[in-house]
């Protein structure tokens, strides 16, 4: 056996490039980096940190990575795109619903005309979010059933979530619509600042675990011990997220480690692909098609998603999802 072959008397691991997002919704992949869940499951993963989601879609498009993670309508875009990415599994996710997005909320403050609930304030007003985005999407759903336009009132593009609250402090916004944990940050650091919404049902909000099409095709062993270490790693995170949050802040420096501990509290790391996943996904392509890519055709949902990996890690690794609520 040559020297190369082996590592401490054994085979080496496969070795398969990750990236992923600097934000909580990502949180179980950190955790399964820093404890070495990946490597227990049998891949030896090597993690990059970018910051959006655009970042891991160009990423597995320059062949950088072959598995990545990404909010829902940046995966759908990408796909639209003609990127060949499949999900093997979810990060941020509750699969018990098709419209939790209790990590997403629009914050104000005292003396800037918009009150709790009432969104008819923000005609007029100026908004702080990141074009392109998942908030920038959420926005247009929480107007659009509001009977607002987007039109009505004017957008300033922060693309750094760390660029929220300052803005909405010194007034350079009326309000802010980011995820956790910006929210609890802006809630924590802004001076008389309040809630407007937070969630109420207007979409899904869930990060995926994909892979690149090809790599699902020809190392589908690889690709199952990623499953399982995400799997892995979610029971974990749900099962001790004060340490979660202390372990992310060692990825991401400047991460304030008290207000993590207090949006960690707002997310669900649920890794199960269910029938409501899917219902959140088709509803997801419908929302893309009316906001973003008017008059695209319509993508084959179901084709998108490879459940058997993950199926698989349940059947074997039951105490993993022994927490979770059942699906209906």
């Amino acid at each position: 056996m040559s020297p190369a072959g082996v590592r401490e008397g054994k085979m080496a691991l496969p070795k398969l490039d990750v990236v992923i997002a600097n934000n909580f919704g990502h949180l179980p992949m950190f955790i399964g980096a820093e404890k070495g869940f990946f490597k227990q499951q049998g891949v030896d993963a090597s993690f990059k940190v970018v910051d959006t989601g655009t970042d891991m879609v160009n990423a597995l498009h320059r062949g950088e990575a072959q598995v990545g993670d990404m909010s829902t309508t940046t995966y759908l875009k990408a796909v639209h795109a003609g990127e060949p990415f499949k999900v093997i599994g979810l990060i941020m996710n509750d699969a018990t619903r098709d419209n939790c997005d209790d990590p997403l909320a629009i914050v104000t403050k005292k003396g800037r005309g918009i009150e709790p609930g009432k969104v008819t304030d923000f005609k007029g007003k100026k908004i702080g979010l990141a074009r392109g985005q998942t908030s920038d999407e959420f926005f247009k759903m929480v107007l659009r059933r509001a009977k607002m336009k987007y039109e009505d009132l004017t957008i300033e593009n922060i693309w750094s979530q760390f660029g929220l609250a300052p803005a909405l402090k010194e007034g350079k916004v009326d309000a802010i619509v980011t995820w956790e944990p910006y929210v609890t940050q802006a809630l924590t650091e802004v001076p008389d600042s309040y809630l407007v919404i937070r969630g109420g049902q207007h979409m899904s909000y869930v990060m995926v675990a994909v892979a690149h099409g090809p790599t699902v095709d020809s190392k589908p062993a690889v690709i199952k011990s990623i499953a399982a270490g995400l799997a892995q790693s979610s029971h974990f995170t749900r099962s001790n997220r004060d340490e979660a949050v202390e372990i992310f802040a060692k990825w991401v420096p400047g991460t304030d480690v008290a207000i993590g501990k207090k949006a960690v509290k707002h997310i669900s790391f649920d890794p199960r692909l269910s029938p409501n996943v899917l219902r959140a996904f088709e509803n997801a392509e419908d929302e893309i098609l009316m906001n973003t890519l008017k008059g695209a055709p319509r993508l084959d949902v179901p084709s998108l998603f490879r459940p058997q990996f993950m199926a698989e890690v349940q059947k074997e690794h039951p105490e993993y999802f022994a927490d979770l609520p059942p699906l209906k």
